[in-house]
C-alpha cells in the first residue's frame, strides 16, 4: 500500500503513525522538518517524507511505499532506542537487612558511589575508596550522611537510610541531564 493522498477513514491512524514517527526522527536529525500530528497527508508530511528519504537514500518521490515505510520504521526504532533509559540493576532485595560496619556486597559498591557522588556536589561530605567492604570510613560517612539528613545517627544503613540516600541521589541525577 502506498500512503499519498488519503481519502478514506481509518487512514488518519496511519497517516499520524507516519507523521509521529518523522517527527521522532526529526528530533535525531534535524535535516527532517519537525511536523505537526494533523491526520492529513499534508504538503507539511510531504515535505518530510521527500527529506526523509533523500536522508535515507531512496528515490525521493513523497510518497511512504514499502521500502519507504520499512526505513521510516527502522529509523525510529534506532531513534526511541537512543532515548531509552538504561536497564536498572536489581542491588537489594525485598529481605534488605542492616548494612553496617564488617558487611560486604555489591550493594556496598552502589552505597559508596551514591555517597562519593554526594561529595562531588556538596562540600561538607567527604570522599571514600570505592570497594565492596563496609568499614569505618563507610561508616562515617554513613553517619555524616544521616546527620545531614535529620535521620538518626546509627552508621547503620537501614531501610530508611538507603531510602533517604536513593531519594537523594536520584534527584541529584535528574541536575545531571541537560
Amino acid at each position: 500500500m502506498i500512503y499519498n493522498n488519503f481519502n478514506h477513514e481509518g487512514e488518519t491512524s496511519a497517516i499520524i503513525e507516519i507523521q509521529q514517527y518523522l517527527r521522532n526522527i526529526s528530533y535525531s536529525h534535524p535535516e527532517i522538518p519537525r511536523i505537526s500530528l494533523s491526520g492529513t497527508y499534508d504538503a507539511q508530511t510531504k515535505k518530510a517524507v521527500e527529506d526523509f528519504q533523500r536522508f535515507s537514500g531512496l528515490p525521493v518521490t513523497g510518497r511512504v511505499d514499502y521500502n519507504t515505510w520499512n526505513a521510516i520504521v527502522k529509523e525510529n526504532s534506532l531513534h526511541l532506542k537512543s532515548k531509552e533509559m538504561p536497564y536498572k540493576i536489581p542491588c537489594r532485595s525485598f529481605d534488605f537487612g542492616n548494612i553496617k560496619n564488617g558487611y560486604s556486597g555489591d550493594i556496598v559498591y552502589v552505597l559508596k558511589i551514591m555517597l562519593n557522588n554526594f561529595c562531588r556536589r556538596y562540600k561538607n561530605y567527604k570522599k571514600i575508596e570505592i570497594n565492596d567492604k563496609y568499614d569505618r570510613e563507610t561508616e562515617e560517612a554513613v553517619k555524616e550522611f544521616q546527620k545531614i539528613s535529620m535521620l538518626p545517627v546509627t552508621g547503620i544503613v537501614d531501610k530508611e537510610t538507603w531510602n533517604t540516600i536513593v531519594s537523594i541521589y536520584s534527584t541529584c541525577k535528574l541536575y545531571d541531564y541537560k
